[in-house]
């Protein structure tokens, strides 16, 4: 039996106008400091009544950081929650929201929890608003947090952790930086390819994973060159990516990505970019057909695309900025612990992360 999970998504210009039906309401936003410099929390502000913030500092989500939030939440007990961010803020919220009404440990919560038995009654609604046109967050059933003290990624999964709303409105990313543009959508390219390459792929999956590789490839270039257009398009493309690989998975790319961000200290969307060609090579290698049935299906060599792309915009360059010779035993201890190493097409063995890994250095 399978659930396809998914958020009620309001997209397209002006879809912020939506929160007008929650001027009555007692909302908490989520957000951080650069939204407000931005002038983005102004943007939703004069849709909303009064409303309380809680603005993070702008970074990858921490443990800690989650928790302090969820005590925000207990004691402001608003009825709903609105979280306006890149995907940091929104799996921060999304934490927050969960972690204020159990009380449970952010990596005891798995997709098998039923948290009903813990506590969970969904006081809340949760309106996720991304910034940023790449992590998927918005509509996804999964939080990623670095645990400061252990110095590795938590994942958080539950199916109550989707989103009641995605409001997915162009205007958020309109003055996105060119180089925000490339990372934030090679992590929405690599979430539409490896959840048609998971194992766990199925036709809805599919068919929202194939549309998001073609449009991502098709304007990613526009989009770094400001075209208003194209950056609409990759907006919706990254949530489509994010419902698909939310309902399917995805694998190597992601395990080395998070094993190589926690270790060297790398922006995931950097990592991602780096890391998707060279895990596409090894699965070629490896005999997956499935590469080629996305070529198919999209109209154009997908591998080919994403080589142009990677050395237009020299993402492997992260590799030598930050030189990781040392650090490889390391970093494949932490891939192969991750369960993202598990979902994909084939999976390795240690050596075989140390080969792609030696190969970059």
């Amino acid at each position: 039996m399978w659930k396809f999970l998914a958020p009620r998504v309001i997209f397209g210009e002006d879809s912020v106008e939506f929160l007008e039906r929650y001027e009555d309401s007692r909302p908490v936003v989520v957000t951080d400091k650069v939204m407000v410099e931005l002038g983005h929390l102004d943007t939703i502000g004069k849709h909303l009544g009064e409303f309380e913030v809680y603005a993070a500092e702008p970074r990858e989500p921490l443990k800690s950081d989650a928790l302090d939030l969820a005590e925000r939440i207990r004691e402001l007990n608003p009825d709903i929650i609105i979280a306006l961010g890149g995907g940091s803020v929104i799996d921060l919220a999304k934490a927050g929201r969960i972690l204020s009404e159990v009380e449970m440990e952010p990596e005891e919560i798995t997709p098998f929890t039923d948290l009903r038995d813990y506590g969970f009654e969904k006081r809340t609604e949760f309106i996720a608003i991304p910034t940023t046109s790449g992590t998927g967050s918005e509509a996804s059933w999964a939080i990623v947090l670095k645990d400061e003290e252990e110095d590795r990624k938590v994942v958080m999964a539950n199916e109550e952790v989707v989103p009641d709303y995605a409001i997915v409105d162009p205007v958020f990313v309109k003055s996105m930086p060119g180089k925000l543009v490339i990372s934030t959508g090679f992590d929405a390219l690599s979430h539409a390819v490896e959840a048609f390459l998971s194992t766990f792929s199925n036709p809805f999956s599919d068919a929202l994973a194939v549309r998001a590789t073609r449009d991502i490839l098709e304007n990613i270039e526009k989009s770094f060159e400001g075209d208003e257009m194209a950056r609409e398009v990759m907006h919706i493309s990254a949530t489509m990516a994010g419902m698909a690989f939310s309902n399917s998975q995805v694998g190597v790319v992601h395990a080395l990505a998070h094993a190589f961000g926690a270790v060297m200290n790398v922006p995931h969307g950097d990592a991602i970019a780096g890391f998707l060609l060279p895990v596409l090579e090894f699965y070629r290698e490896r005999g997956v057909e499935r590469l080629d049935e996305l070529s198919r299906l999209v109209g154009f060599d997908v591998m080919e695309r994403i080589r142009e792309i990677s050395e237009r915009f020299d993402v492997f360059s992260v590799f030598s900025e930050k030189p990781f010779d040392d650090a490889i035993p390391e970093i494949v201890e932490k891939a192969m612990q991750d369960s993202c190493v598990i979902t994909g097409p084939f999976v390795p063995d240690a050596e075989d992360l140390e080969n792609i890994l030696r190969r970059l250095v």
